[in-house]
């Protein structure tokens, strides 16, 4: 898709602005799916039945669309606020939120947390069918941001509707605030000149739509409506106060703004920017759709930003996100870690038990994500690949040798004492395809090599690859000419292996069930995405 045709602006599914309403609509999809039971993926007739449905609940006027787009558009509002996705299937599941919404359980702080996690990108802007897409530099949480703007006294503590429109929704990241801030106080000093040139620059490098010669005030008409609804709904969270009329504007009274910025900094530690759509698209709308009492306390506790002991944490933080979820590193572990950087033996140990006697939140490390789905290096990407199965619970050895042979496996995993697997990472940024050359040192290597290694029986043989896979018809080849059918394969990508931990850390899975789990995939199959292997959890 062209550059031009990306959106740069803010935007949200808005058939309905009011939040008051999610619950009804949420309501009426349950009625109409019989409680998600049947497909919606296709299905015209359902999306027109869930118009009916929401017609009968009194929140859509008394008229059925021809083809059910209505349906449609009220279903993308609820996906835009994670209430529910469609599946690889087709269906649509409702997440945690919508279950504890639907069964009448704390609904406005469910709601107000869906509003203030909403987030560019999420998984509903990513999906297939939504265009046109956003620029790809979007990393925001727009309402924080919108009220994050209010608590600003040289903004005098509001925000009018023009300047969220003009201003405002182009920002494409939480650290524009500043930028946004000085742009907004040098547009209310300029002159009503100078106001409509400052507009029409914006509309011609903003908006992604058709241009026309009214330049600006077609930008206005089309983009103000958003503006209404991000100002409705940071209303209803409580935090700001709306006020309507020909200078719309939202505000904060100046009683209220420690209250306010309490509660955003709250949100801030507590729900992340959640960047899970770099390895799958489902889970990421999982955990965005977790209510509010599934989420676990942030990695930090209490402790205050911009303090010593906050700084410290934090660097501390950069040397363990060479690890997938530096939560699970044992107290030994982490003070191996940081003394052989700049902390010595005292401050190691007082941080590692920090770490390990708080609650902290099971979370992929973020950094450690982007690093490993980016990662050049070759041998760098194989210890990354190798810290996720040590993250699942196997017993890693890296290029494991064995006596009196040259060829090495990058990956041995042991597991149950006495049994192990073997890993060939491939680094391929495009694609890799299992060719019969690499199956056959498969057979007359590898597997060979590592069949009783240690006293461990060899068990299975996988392939973890960076980006798309090819070649499957190999793996089952492989396997019977090795071992007659006993030793299966694998082939995975990273992203998708990632997927796999985040959704075992997320349930609290032990590691032997991990470990169980996983061994479920090996059947000499391909996986690629996290739905093709989530049915099988």
């Amino acid at each position: 898709m062209s550059n031009n045709n990306l959106r740069k602006i803010w935007f949200i599914t808005r058939p309905e602005r009011d939040p008051s309403f999610h619950e009804e609509a949420l309501k009426a999809l349950a009625k109409a799916t019989n409680n998600f039971t049947i497909k919606w993926s296709g299905n015209r007739q359902l999306h027109k039945n869930y118009e009916q449905a929401l017609i009968d609940i009194g929140v859509k006027r008394n008229s059925i669309s021809n083809d059910g787009s209505g349906g449609r558009t009220w279903a993308a509002l609820l996906k835009t606020f994670a209430y529910c996705y469609t599946n690889n299937n087709g269906f649509l599941v409702p997440t945690k939120v919508a279950i504890e919404i639907l069964n009448g359980n704390n609904v406005y702080e469910n709601i107000k947390k869906q509003i203030l996690t909403l987030q560019i990108p999420n998984s509903y802007f990513l999906e297939k069918g939504f265009r046109p897409k956003f620029d790809s530099d979007f990393s925001i949480l727009p309402v924080r941001f919108l009220i994050r703007l209010c608590t600003s006294s040289q903004l005098s503590y509001y925000l009018t509707k023009e300047e969220i429109t003009f201003i405002v929704m182009t920002a494409k990241h939480d650290s524009d605030l500043n930028y946004i801030i000085n742009e907004i106080i040098k547009f209310r000093t300029f002159s009503n000149e100078e106001k409509n040139n400052y507009k029409a620059l914006i509309s011609s490098k903003y908006d992604h739509r058709e241009r026309s010669d009214k330049g600006a005030r077609d930008f206005y008409t089309a983009h103000s409506d958003v503006a209404h609804t991000f100002m409705l709904i940071a209303e209803y969270t409580g935090l700001v106060q709306y006020d309507r009329g020909s200078d719309s504007k939202i505000s904060i009274s100046l009683n209220n703004i420690q209250i306010v910025l309490s509660d955003l900094n709250y949100y801030d530690m507590r729900y992340p920017f959640n960047n899970r759509y770099l390895f799958s698209l489902e889970r990421m709308a999982e955990v965005n759709g977790l209510d509010i009492n599934s989420y676990k306390a942030s990695r930090y506790g209490n402790i205050k930003p911009a303090t010593n002991s906050y700084k410290k944490i934090k660097k501390a933080e950069k040397l363990l996100n060479k690890y997938p979820n530096p939560s699970t590193l044992s107290n030994e572990k982490i003070i191996e870690i940081l003394s052989s950087s700049s902390f010595n033996i005292a401050e190691s140990q007082k941080i590692s038990e920090y770490l390990t006697s708080n609650s902290i939140m099971k979370n992929l490390d973020k950094k450690f994500i982007k690093e490993v789905l980016n990662e050049s290096d070759n041998l760098e990407f194989e210890n990354k690949v190798g810290r996720i199965f040590e993250q699942i619970g196997f017993d890693v050895i890296m290029h494991p040798k064995v006596s009196g042979k040259r060829t090495e496996i990058d990956i041995l995993l042991k597991y149950n004492n006495n049994f192990c697997g073997i890993i060939d990472a491939k680094n391929y940024k495009e694609k890799f395809t299992l060719s019969s050359t690499l199956a056959s040192h498969m057979i007359s290597e590898y597997i060979p090599n590592y069949v009783n290694y240690d006293g461990c029986a060899l068990k299975f043989f996988g392939y973890v690859t960076c980006s798309n896979i090819g070649g499957l018809s190999n793996l089952s080849k492989i396997s019977n000419k090795s071992s007659n059918g006993n030793i299966h394969g694998i082939m995975i990508n990273v992203k998708t292996l990632l997927a796999f931990l985040d959704y075992c850390i997320e349930n609290d899975i032990v590691v032997e069930n991990r470990i169980r789990l996983f061994l479920k995939l090996i059947d000499n199959n391909t996986y690629t995405s996290f739905n093709q292997i989530s049915d099988k959890l």
